[in-house]
């Protein structure tokens, strides 16, 4: 019985880099199914031979060619080289693995890691978020695929969403105080990347927008990012009822019917008290209507907001706080397809009510002259028949063109 391995011999048989590809073929046969025979279709002919040396057979003509392991380890073992096929290939490959199995273990132990944390994670509402990191491994990535680093992580993670929302706290300062490191939720850190995941997409209805900047993704939550008065909202006429500084500005441009700028600053750090239960409560892309609203109907007309384009995060935060004081929203954008894509954004996350922006609203534009579409076709989550009547028309239809018509709804609506 051979109880050892004869490296020089064995070398000779199996070694090199031409039959590094027979040796990884046999070890997967070996590992899979502990023996048999491998079959190989397209077999060198550096293979062939050496399978010829070691049992002393010949292999049949052609370029396929069948193997028995048992036979080979028999050769093996009778002429003193190993004690097994096993023991061979482990010798010049080193430990023998199943990637199959060891793949599984990974999986398992990754699946366990994550069920530690599943109490936690739904009392925050965060279940769907924790199966994301899991299915699409980004928590394993982040981590280098070491289940410690792994365990540390998401335990941060909840740690500062369990601190969240906050009101008007900067960013640094709640990484000081959750994470006792002032830069560890900026841009690029790994647990800033798992936190955001979970703001963006599934924490209180995640952000109004497919791919949320920066500043929009904490907003959200109440962080403010730098200073935060460079992202602001254009209002007119937003009743409040609060008694603080800036919600007796906001009344005194109320009565004044003026237009307004709201900073994100201003809203999460002094948050007005608004009187917009069940209200009516407009929102429009373009500010030229919001202008002309304050212009040609002064008092007469219903509060409106205009997101000046895609909505940011002063536009994004007004909006949850104007549904959170029971304001019901309606709006109207471009007839266009970044205009279409606006508002599937803005239904989706608010329980907004189109206003104006149905199949047949735009068919009695027909009149009106507009530029070539542009941008790829999308659907209109609130009219199926949109998409149609709008390439069919091949030019879109600007707010600017209809602004007869929204004053006419503003002004009815503030009766």
């Amino acid at each position: 019985m051979v109880d050892k391995v004869d490296a020089p011999r064995l070398q000779r048989l199996l070694g090199g880099p031409e039959l590094a590809g027979l040796r990884r073929r046999l070890a997967r046969k070996l590992l899979r199914d502990g023996g048999g025979r491998l079959t190989l279709r397209q077999a060198s002919d550096v293979e062939r031979d050496a399978v010829q040396r070691l049992t002393g057979r010949p292999p049949r003509q052609g370029k396929s060619l069948s193997i028995d392991l048992e036979a080979m380890t028999l050769a093996l073992t009778r002429a003193g080289v190993a004690p097994s096929l096993h023991a061979a290939l482990e010798a010049l490959d080193g430990p023998l693995v199943d990637k199959r199995v060891e793949r599984e273990a990974d999986r398992r132990r990754w699946t366990a890691l994550v069920a530690e944390h599943r109490d936690r994670a739904e009392r925050l509402g965060l279940g769907d978020w924790l199966d994301a990191l899991q299915a699409d491994g980004l928590l394993k990535r982040l981590a280098g695929r070491h289940e410690r680093r792994g365990r540390a992580l998401l335990e941060q993670a909840l740690g500062v969403m369990e601190r969240l929302p906050v009101q008007g706290m900067t960013l640094s300062a709640l990484a000081a105080e959750c994470l006792g490191d002032a830069h560890a939720l900026d841009t690029g850190q790994p647990v800033a990347a798992l936190v955001r995941r979970a703001l963006a997409r599934h924490w209180r209805g995640g952000v109004a927008l497919a791919d949320p900047d920066e500043r929009s993704v904490w907003a959200h939550a109440g962080v403010l990012v730098g200073g935060d008065i460079t992202s602001a909202v254009l209002t007119y006429r937003l009743p409040t009822r609060g008694r603080q500084p800036l919600d007796e500005a906001l009344a005194w441009h109320h009565r004044a019917a003026e237009p307004t700028w709201l900073t994100l600053r201003q809203l999460l750090r002094h948050p007005p008290g608004w009187d917009c239960a069940g209200r009516d409560v407009f929102v429009c892309e373009n500010p030229a209507v919001l202008a002309e609203a304050a212009e040609r109907l002064g008092t007469s007309g219903a509060p409106l907001v205009s997101t000046w384009g895609r909505p940011g995060a002063a536009v994004l935060t007004l909006l949850e706080q104007l549904e959170a004081a029971g304001a019901v929203l309606h709006y109207h954008g471009d007839f266009d397809w970044p205009g279409i894509g606006i508002a599937n954004a803005l239904m989706t996350r608010f329980a907004v009510r189109p206003w104006r922006m149905s199949a047949a609203d735009l068919a009695a534009c027909g009149h009106l002259a507009g530029k070539p579409l542009e941008g790829r076709p999308l659907d209109a989550h609130w009219d199926p028949g949109l998409r149609g009547v709008l390439e069919r028309r091949g030019a879109a239809v600007h707010e600017e063109q209809l602004i007869d018509s929204l004053l006419d709804d503003l002004h009815r609506a503030s009766g």
